[in-house]
């Protein structure tokens, strides 16, 4: 199961990525000539898969959550070491959203854009590497880097912020190195 979790946060973390490919299509697109809504009128299809594809991989992570929260199992635990990881987010754009916004003058390349992504799946998915979703960010978590007892560390996902190691008391495992906070 820890597999799968892992293949879907991965997954749902390109919705970001999809919505600026929406968002460069539409601009594009853009007339100057006429008015916004003339704008939206005419070109509202452009790029709407993008958009379409994003919103259903938005869902698919809130459901990955609430199933998380309800179903998986709630373990004790003591936590010895914790810094935040939330600077993953700024990392996340350089590397994968600033290059998207330059404009795609002679559109997307589609081959090109699969492998890539198949290459990315598969780094991700066969090492114990975390990879940064920023709609986990987008929804109120917080990314802490944790040593448990034992001194294995796992990144910690939780909605509060973190003042004291101590208060946290009980976690489920989302993936090998991955651990939901129970509130």
């Amino acid at each position: 199961m820890n597999k799968v979790i892992k293949l879907f946060l991965v997954l749902t973390s390109l919705a970001p990525v999809l919505l600026t490919y929406w968002f460069v299509e539409q601009t594009e697109k853009y007339n100057k000539d006429i008015s916004f809504f003339e704008n939206v009128k005419c070109n509202y299809l452009y790029g709407l898969n993008y958009l379409i594809f994003a919103f259903v991989l938005v869902i698919i992570c809130l459901l990955i959550l609430r199933l998380a929260e309800t179903k998986l199992e709630k373990l004790p635990v003591v936590i010895q070491g914790i810094k935040t990881a939330d600077n993953e987010a700024t990392t996340f754009i350089i590397a994968y959203l600033l290059p998207l916004a330059n404009k795609l003058d002679n559109g997307l390349n589609i081959p090109v854009l699969i492998f890539i992504s198949c290459l990315f799946f598969f780094i991700v998915i066969t090492s114990n590497s975390y990879h940064f979703n920023p709609l986990l960010n987008f929804f109120g978590y917080h990314f802490y880097e944790v040593s448990v007892d034992g001194g294995v560390t796992y990144v910690l996902l939780t909605k509060k912020s973190i003042n004291n190691s101590k208060n946290i008391k009980s976690i489920s495992l989302l993936t090998e190195y991955m651990i939901l906070e129970n509130d």
